[in-house]
């Protein structure tokens, strides 16, 4: 079976970061919702992290609210994405709800940073409705993306499913992104020589351009049209055009 990780030449990485800074450094849209009883238990006991690019985060029991980047949810069984969480997101959230639920394992598609704190430290909240309403609607969100995700690796090409991550992640980060090949193909769990041919024909199209370490998107439109769309239609709540029932 192909090793993705070793590919990479990623290794689980312990995240860097520092306990506790100013207000500001806590920024997220949906905390800025959430009642002053989280955020002040947050201040308390969160922390700031980040990633670089490549990089894998082990399971671990907490909750994290994710700033800038984006970090692929990866089932190590397989070797594959199954999820993505970018800028605004919340990842986690499930170990909250029992210690018997094993923390998710994540790969830094993109150099992120995301505000955490311990599961436990948010446990004392889950017996209020604002918060089981906030992980109910999250849970149903990510069994839909799940179901389109395993749809689309089921049914389209590499190339089509490598354009429709970039055009994801460029939808998180803008046009400039600071990724590899490498790293596209451990979020696909395929070869890196297929990613390859993919890229050289997004290229070829006058979609994207790659230079070392960044990958550049020159024409959406070109790059949209070469994509499956399987990540914008469920970002919206519905099938996919390709996948949808005739």
């Amino acid at each position: 079976m192909f090793d993705a990780a070793a590919a990479t030449g990623a290794s689980p990485a312990e995240p860097s970061g520092e306990v506790a800074g100013p207000p500001e450094a806590f920024a997220h849209p949906l905390l800025a919702l959430m009642p002053e009883r989280l955020q002040a238990r947050l201040r308390e006991c969160g922390q700031v992290r980040e990633l670089r690019a490549g990089e894998r985060l082990a399971g671990r029991p907490v909750v994290g609210f994710v700033q800038q980047g984006a970090l692929a949810l990866v089932e190590e069984r397989v070797g594959v994405s199954v999820e993505m969480h970018g800028a605004g997101s919340i990842f986690g959230w499930e170990t909250c709800l029992s210690v018997a639920v094993a923390p998710p394992a994540f790969l830094a598609v993109l150099p992120t940073r995301w505000i955490e704190a311990p599961s436990l430290a948010l446990n004392e909240l889950m017996g209020e409705a604002w918060m089981e309403h906030v992980f109910a609607r999250h849970a149903l969100d990510r069994l839909a993306r799940i179901q389109a995700d395993a749809a689309c690796n089921a049914v389209h090409q590499v190339p089509q499913r490598a354009a429709d991550w970039i055009q994801a992640l460029c939808r998180i980060a803008g046009p400039e992104l600071r990724t590899t090949q490498a790293i596209l193909a451990r979020a696909l769990g395929v070869q890196r020589t297929s990613v390859n041919a993919a890229m050289k024909l997004l290229e070829r199209d006058g979609a994207v351009r790659l230079s070392r370490g960044r990958l550049l998107v020159l024409d959406p439109d070109r790059l949209a049209h070469s994509a499956c769309g399987c990540r914008s239609a469920s970002r919206q709540g519905r099938a996919p055009p390709s996948l949808a029932a005739p």
